[in-house]
């Protein structure tokens, strides 16, 4: 029976956490995503629609370059990442699955800090009325969504990206 115990919580911590991973934008966003979250399953095109969205002209287009590369990077980063934990998982020990989800965590929390840094940066090149608009939509600025496994930002949302 607790051989029977312990599969059974194996398994289930193994669905949960391979559904939690498949859905998350990035990767598995869990982190992604983005989770990094929300609209952040292409990076690219998400990043392309807020450029516009923003009306970036091409003065702030270095800063925005640099803004968007880091935020494509850590897409990519916990993109591979949750591929990797997803295929370790399941010959994992239980303690092994649980050094996986905190190192998942800390690099999910450098994400976060590493695009709001780069956010912070790009604020000054914007005007005063495209900083009232990235302040809801960009990835960085509206903070993380609830809980840990939602990653870079995106108000009430998962992930990076908008809260909606």
């Amino acid at each position: 029976m607790q051989k029977m115990s312990r599969r059974l919580a194996l398994g289930l911590a193994g669905a949960i956490l391979a559904g939690a991973a498949m859905a998350q934008p990035m990767g598995p966003g869990m982190m992604g995503g983005p989770g990094f979250g929300h609209g952040m399953r292409d990076p690219a095109s998400y990043l392309a629609g807020l450029k516009t969205e923003l009306g970036i002209t091409a003065a702030q287009e270095p800063a925005w370059g640099e803004y968007a590369g880091t935020v494509q990077g850590m897409a990519t980063q916990m993109r591979a990442m949750h591929a990797a934990m997803f295929e370790r998982m399941q010959a994992a020990t239980w303690q092994e699955r649980q050094d996986m989800m905190n190192g998942m965590f800390a690099s999910r929390a450098e994400a976060h800090r590493m695009v709001a840094e780069a956010a912070q940066k790009l604020l000054p090149t914007l005007t005063p009325e495209q900083r009232a608009r990235a302040a809801t939509s960009l990835p960085g600025l509206t903070g993380p969504g609830p809980g840990m496994g939602h990653g870079m930002g995106g108000g009430m949302g998962p992930g990076m990206g908008r809260g909606n």
